[in-house]
């Protein structure tokens, strides 16, 4: 597989379970901390407005819009119940029978019970 390719299917698996809002929101939220930090001087106060809720940038805004949008799609729920009939798909089990009795050829049975005797012991090695 490509490298390319190997990156396409990450990118469809992230945007296919939501991670790309939780990126978004990380990075809103970085860039927060540190523009409120600069702004306010300490640290410690760039944080609480950034984490208070009552600052929100609008990269804040836009992710609150698409999740909210994502959540009211009518095809968002359909795809949602599509991925857990697929998982949730009942299991087909399939029975074979055992062979009432197994016959052996004559000379197969012979082997099988020369190998399943003790080997002979060997005579002793004259010094």
């Amino acid at each position: 597989m490509s490298r390319l390719s190997q990156i396409l299917v990450v990118a469809a698996l992230v945007v296919s379970i939501g991670l790309h809002w939780a990126v978004l929101q990380s990075a809103a939220w970085v860039g927060m901390a540190v523009a409120y930090s600069i702004e306010k001087g300490s640290v410690t106060e760039g944080l609480s407005d950034t984490f208070d809720g009552e600052h929100p940038c609008l990269l804040c805004c836009a992710v609150k819009k698409g999740t909210e949008s994502e959540k009211k799609d009518p095809k968002s729920k359909e795809s949602k119940r599509l991925k857990q009939d697929l998982f949730a798909s009942e299991a087909r089990v399939v029975v074979i029978e055992a062979p009432k009795k197994v016959r052996l050829p004559q000379a197969a049975n012979e082997v099988a019970l020369a190998r399943m005797a003790a080997p002979t012991v060997p005579p002793p090695r004259s010094a």
